[in-house]
């Protein structure tokens, strides 16, 4: 899994309690890692962590199994891009379509600065993309809209996968449950 540098004693001493601390101190470290950062490592690291945050809400949600992780890894693995897990987090109901949306806006600019040499937020397809919703904000500069609409997505997605783990993880399925369903028998209206 691509996942956050793991700490158990956060670099400023803070040892965090639970799972919600641990996930603050990470938007902390996620602030702190733009501030001052290029258009290109500003993009790139806020994509990243979005990416985090997706594959942990879907791995909270399906069965713990060894073969999650191949829904993940390889070259034909069906979450392995960042569209594969927008598209499945939003159709397992993880995540709405206006969160769907927005981080499909995040992979789009991200593809762009990871694909063109020059590009900024001056680039013509980086322009083009600030000036469509969800990332137009008529208030902000291009790169100060895209950071405010991403730090907007990821606060909405770094908690979600401990309520998706707590509330919504499937189990396998049992022998009884799929005789049950093998036996289902659709009722007859009359």
């Amino acid at each position: 899994m691509n996942e956050l540098p793991p700490w158990t004693e956060h670099p400023s001493g803070i040892v965090p309690e639970n799972e919600h601390e641990r996930r603050s101190l990470e938007y902390g470290d996620l602030l702190q890692a733009t501030a001052g950062e290029s258009d290109r490592g500003l993009v790139i690291t806020a994509a990243a962590h979005v990416e985090v945050y997706l594959e942990r809400i879907l791995r909270a949600f399906l069965i713990d199994d060894a073969d999650v992780k191949e829904l993940f890894e390889g070259p034909f693995a069906p979450f392995g891009s960042l569209s594969g897990k927008i598209k499945a987090a939003r159709l397992m109901g993880l995540i709405t379509k206006e969160e769907a949306r927005r981080v499909d806006a995040i992979r789009k600019v991200r593809n762009v600065f990871a694909h063109e040499v020059n590009a900024s937020f001056d680039h013509p397809d980086v322009k083009k993309l600030c000036a469509k919703s969800p990332i137009n904000d008529s208030r902000l500069v291009d790169r100060d809209a895209f950071l405010h609409m991403a730090m907007n997505t990821v606060i909405r997605l770094i908690y979600r996968g401990i309520g998706v783990a707590t509330r919504h993880k499937r189990k396998p399925l049992t022998n009884e449950e799929r005789d049950q369903l093998d036996s289902f028998q659709p009722a007859h209206n009359s």
